[in-house]
């Protein structure tokens, strides 16, 4: 669990709005800044290969459904950045989520 903007957010309540969307893979990382003294957070999400086309509003419109996802299910707004797959590096037994950069 880590707190952003006064909200506790666990790490499997990203991956609960993820999975209500269909075209992301399993795969994804919360990173953590801190900015002017305010805390940010932006989700890397890889998705499918078939995404990755030249029409660019499908991949607006699955960057701004998922980030509407996360935003209805943990009550804040995270900014969301869309990856290809097997950019996020995958580790053998638990995987490392969340990356934090805040100097606390």
């Amino acid at each position: 669990m880590f707190i952003i903007r006064g909200v506790n957010v666990f790490p499997s309540q990203i991956e609960t709005a993820l999975l209500n969307v269909e075209t992301t893979l399993p795969h994804y990382q919360i990173i953590l800044t801190r900015r002017k003294g305010l805390d940010e957070m932006e989700v890397q999400v890889e998705v499918t290969a078939e995404v990755f086309t030249d029409r660019v509003g499908a991949l607006e419109s699955l960057h701004d459904h998922i980030a509407k996802e996360i935003e209805h299910t943990i009550g804040i707004r995270a900014k969301v950045r869309l990856v290809e797959p097997h950019t996020i590096g995958r580790s053998e037994g638990k995987a490392k989520r969340v990356i934090d950069r805040r100097n606390l």
